[in-house]
């Protein structure tokens, strides 16, 4: 009797392993916001290069680029403040790579001479599944998932650009793959490919469309307090 009822179950049992199997094979880092195929949209970019795309130092409005405060809600600074700084780690390292820039940095005291992004980020919501919990639950600890708000003021404190950037992977991928500890380094590449863009003297525009509210100084300016 075990057995027949074993063997009617089959199918069921080939159907979920099946399942898995197919989401174990997504990309570590795909997330909800890769809304479409276009070689230079930034979530695309950090997907599928390990390196960041080619950047022409002549096409640049902005070649300094610096990262000021990351905000964070006091009740999560204790856990996710390593979080942010992984994100800005990586942002920083891939710009770098370019060679396209003249300065990646902190913000500092001076301003720099020439004209210069300054890269302000709130963390909005995050949640990440612990090593631990995923060795242990598996697909049923959930998914991790992160969002920023970033906001990018010219020199003059003016805002120019801002936007949210998000990831969440895919927890029987998860169960498979720990990708949960790469979603602030994909970010951080997300991160630095869209501001590669910006910083371009078309905004890059036609490779990832400015949308409505993105570049609030074309109606009002906005300056930094």
């Amino acid at each position: 009797m075990k057995l027949k009822n074993s063997c009617s179950a089959g199918p069921a049992a080939l159907f979920i392993v099946a399942s898995i199997l197919v989401c174990a094979a997504l990309p570590a880092g795909a997330g909800k916001k890769k809304e479409n195929s276009n070689s230079q949209d930034p979530y695309v970019t950090a997907e599928n290069y390990e390196k960041a795309p080619a950047v022409n130092a002549s096409d640049l409005a902005y070649r300094t680029v610096l990262f000021g405060e990351f905000t964070i809600p006091q009740e999560w600074e204790k856990d996710a403040r390593k979080i942010t700084d992984s994100t800005i780690a990586q942002a920083k390292a891939r710009l770098t790579s370019t060679q396209a820039f003249t300065t990646v940095g902190s913000q500092q005291g001076t301003a720099p001479a020439d004209p210069y992004f300054v890269v302000k980020c709130t963390l909005v919501n995050y949640r990440i599944v612990s090593k631990k919990a995923r060795f242990f639950a598996g697909a049923i600890a959930g998914t991790s998932y992160i969002t920023y708000k970033v906001q990018v003021y010219d020199g003059k404190g003016t805002l120019q650009f801002q936007r949210e950037i998000s990831t969440e992977n895919n927890a029987f991928a998860a169960a498979f793959s720990f990708s949960d500890k790469n979603l602030p380094t994909f970010l951080g590449n997300v991160l630095a490919d869209y501001l590669a863009l910006r910083a371009r003297k078309d905004m890059g525009a036609s490779a990832y469309p400015v949308v409505g509210g993105e570049h609030p100084s074309e109606t009002a300016g906005t300056t930094s307090k």
